[in-house]
């Protein structure tokens, strides 16, 4: 895995961002609220399944 293609870094911080944005809204606002950040998750793993495309394309 090539970490300077910008996919996965895209990917990889998004995911990460998402992920505490998260925890912190469950402990600071509310449980529900936070809910509403769960529906983006398939859209990181979507940007990363693109960058393994253009690193490793079809022969």
């Amino acid at each position: 895995m090539n970490i300077r293609n910008k996919y996965y870094a895209i990917a990889l911080v998004g995911f990460v961002i998402n992920l505490l944005l998260q925890v912190i809204l469950f402990f600071a606002v509310d449980p529900y609220f936070a809910s509403v950040l769960s529906p983006l998750y398939p859209i990181w793993i979507i940007i990363f399944v693109v960058g393994w495309r253009k690193e490793h394309p079809r022969r």
